[in-house]
Order: structure tokens, then C-alpha cells, then sequence
């Protein structure tokens, strides 16, 4: 029994020491930023960074038009490099947790900032990343 507990933690501490799990992507770097549309912070946003043929990131505005892109559920940031942008405030319908519907939201800002979207950022590994987005409903 002894060496049963001694070999287990052993083997414990050489996977603790080592790491184990998901490491984090070393060119995903942290981004943030404020979208305003028309001089006014843009709340409930979904702002994507796409970066060619790699997984997107995303994040969402809070009241203040404020967003952090995540990559993944446990990594924060998009991928190094050049980004399009994509900018929307549409939803499809849903339904509540006890299920009654919710309705779709319209989207409420021009497609050039979204489903025909004119925006880029280039994401740069050296240095902050803050992306600010000033768009314009005309």
C-alpha cells in the first residue's frame, strides 16, 4: 500500500512540475477595445476578429461599448497579425431557460462593419492591443 501512495504522488508531482493540460497559444495575444456608433458606446455588440484560415475570436460590449476578445473559453486574445472585423448587434430568436421565445434583434448598423465587413486590425505580439472602433449608421 505504501508504495502504491508513494508511486501516486510521485507521478503526481512530475505532472505537476511538467504541466499538464492545455497550454496557451503563444501567438494569441491579448485585445480590447470600445465600439461607439455615432459618437455613442455601442452595448450588446458581438465583435469577431477573423484572422484567414485560423479560428476566430470574439467577444461582446458591455454598457460601455467596452469588449477583451477570447480565443478559447480559457484563453483570452486573438491571433497575431492581420484581422478582419466583423461588428454586429443582430440576434436570431431564442427562448428563456423555462422556454419561453425571445424574438430576434435587427441588426442596427450598416453590413460594411459586419456580414460585408470593411474593418481590419493588425494584432501585433509586442505590443498592448487596443482596437477602437468608431462606426458611423450612415
Amino acid at each position: 500500500m505504501y508504495f502504491q501512495t508513494s508511486c501516486l504522488a510521485s507521478a503526481s508531482l512530475v505532472l505537476l512540475l511538467l504541466g499538464c493540460g492545455p497550454r496557451g497559444d503563444k501567438e494569441i495575444v491579448e485585445v480590447e477595445g470600445t465600439i461607439t456608433l455615432d459618437g455613442q458606446p455601442l452595448p450588446g455588440a458581438t465583435v469577431l476578429f477573423v484572422p484567414g484560415k485560423s479560428r476566430p475570436s470574439g467577444g461582446r460590449t458591455d454598457e460601455n461599448g467596452h469588449y477583451e476578445l477570447h480565443y478559447t473559453d480559457r484563453q483570452k486574445g486573438a491571433r497575431i497579425g492581420l484581422n478582419r472585423v466583423q461588428i454586429t448587434t443582430a440576434q436570431g430568436p431564442s427562448e428563456t431557460a423555462d422556454g419561453q421565445p425571445i424574438a430576434a434583434i435587427a441588426e442596427r448598423i450598416p453590413a460594411q462593419y459586419n456580414a460585408a465587413s470593411t474593418l481590419q486590425f493588425n494584432v501585433s505580439g509586442d505590443q498592448a492591443n487596443v482596437a477602437d472602433f468608431d462606426l458611423s449608421s450612415h
